[in-house]
């Protein structure tokens, strides 16, 4: 058997999904049409998730986000939890970039190059019904990580 250390972003991406409650990131907010209003029980079952996520395998260096997106403009992608830090996007709903579009579209492990030393992978998120209610992004690389 594998030690931990010797999991690929794929294998953490895959043991996270198993555990990420999709119809839990589905009800984070409560108007997702703008307004931070949370649903907390909801919020902190995905953020625990999130920070166990990236402590899975140190020596990857994640940062895990779960992004939706908004109902009335499906251009736009909201972050809705994230571990440690925030996505390089910040926390401000931004326009859907293709690799995330592929991820919301239902593919797995969708990779684009953010710098020398990061790059993102996109995972789509499920609820109970096998529908794609958002994704999970893992950040990889040389971050300095900030508790939020």
């Amino acid at each position: 058997m594998a030690s931990y250390l010797e999991l690929d972003i794929d294998s953490v991406a895959r043991i996270g999904l198993m555990f990420l409650d999709g119809d839990a990131l589905e009800n984070i907010l409560l108007d997702r049409y703008g307004h931070p209003d949370y649903d907390f029980d909801h919020f902190n079952s995905c953020k625990i998730t999130l920070l166990k996520l990236e402590r899975m395998n140190p020596t990857l260096g994640l940062t895990a986000v779960l992004w939706q997106l908004r109902p009335d403009n499906e251009e736009i992608a909201v972050p809705v939890a994230a571990g440690t830090a925030l996505p390089l996007e910040g926390y401000r709903p931004c326009p859907v970039s293709p690799a995330l579009g592929q991820a919301l579209a239902g593919e797995f492990g969708v990779t684009t190059r953010r710098s020398e030393s990061c790059s993102s992978h996109y995972y789509p998120v499920r609820n109970s019904d096998g529908e794609i209610v958002g994704a999970l992004e893992l950040l990889e690389g040389l971050r300095p990580h900030v508790d939020i």
